[in-house]
């Protein structure tokens, strides 16, 4: 029985073997591509060497290769790449995440109202303005009066209202 079970097994495994080995291979798209070492002029002066891919008329090299032949700085940031003049990497402060929020929303606030960061999500700074409201003078007991809820993206500076 132990015998049976594995025949049954080998067998199975060859003929996935065999099927899928043609279906893959009836699939396969080759990519005809050339690889070749290539010289890096600018403004006829020779800068660099690299190796390049050539695919359909196009030659491949790296970003990194012509920004030193061009003297530029490179840097990727998301799905942008930067060569030359590179983007201020530096975040918002919380400090300036309050500001803007002010600007926009309470350039003529009360001097009571108070604005601060409340957290931060990911890139982003969560703001509350809002009022402590004293209800009873003698005992100091009281509420706040939330005015709003802000995000404020720490690269961008974009302030939206939640809202």
């Amino acid at each position: 029985m132990k015998d049976k079970v594995k025949g049954l097994l080998l067998g199975v495994a060859i003929g996935t073997m065999f099927t899928g080995g043609s279906v893959l291979a009836a699939n396969y798209k080759g990519l005809d591509v050339v690889f070749k070492d290539i010289q890096i002029y600018v403004d006829q002066v020779k800068k660099s060497s690299n190796s390049a891919i050539i695919y359909d008329g196009t030659t491949y090299i790296p970003a990194r290769t012509v920004s030193k032949a061009l003297d530029k700085q490179v840097s990727l940031d998301g799905n942008n790449l930067y060569i030359g003049k590179q983007p201020i990497n530096k975040n918002i402060t919380k400090a300036q995440a309050v500001k803007l929020v002010k600007e926009k929303y309470f350039p003529k606030a009360p001097s009571q109202l108070i604005i601060e960061v409340d957290n931060t999500e990911g890139n982003t700074y969560l703001i509350h303005a809002y009022e402590v409201v004293i209800d009873d003078p003698n005992t100091g007991a009281g509420h706040t009066a939330t005015w709003g809820w802000y995000y404020v993206d720490m690269k961008s500076g974009k302030v939206t209202s939640m809202f």
